[in-house]
């Protein structure tokens, strides 16, 4: 596993590609935070599919942050620590919010994602 960030999480022995997927697709969706979660839903429904596993890992460790910090790092508004800069993932996500005010943003439907690494 990456680099631990942010708060401990209980760790899930035994947890399968395809459900870790879909349970980090609805914890990208269900934040509390309106701006984070059109954010990471957004980064969910193009990205969450190509992930690879240890992308994946990567990202359960970020999305035990604050969501503001989240927000806040992804958007270029404060400076993450060098553990979440360092992440591959945090990095597709910097991009991602880069991009983000090209179009209106709405959260995306939810379904599985289409394509999966194994």
């Amino acid at each position: 596993m990456g680099p631990q960030v942010g708060l401990q999480r209980k760790q899930r022995e035994g947890e399968d590609t395809p459900t870790m997927r879909r349970r980090l697709q609805y914890q990208m969706r269900k934040r509390g935070i309106l701006e984070t979660d059109l954010l990471l839903s957004t980064f969910a429904a193009e990205h969450l599919g190509q992930l690879s596993r240890g992308e994946m890992q990567e990202l359960d460790s970020l999305l035990s942050n604050i969501d503001w910090d989240i927000f806040y790092w992804a958007t270029g508004k404060t400076r993450p620590p060098p553990q979440v800069c360092s992440m591959a993932v945090f990095q597709k996500l910097r991009e991602h919010a880069r991009r983000r005010g090209e179009s209106i943003t709405r959260m995306p439907d939810l379904d599985t994602p289409s394509t999966s690494k194994e």
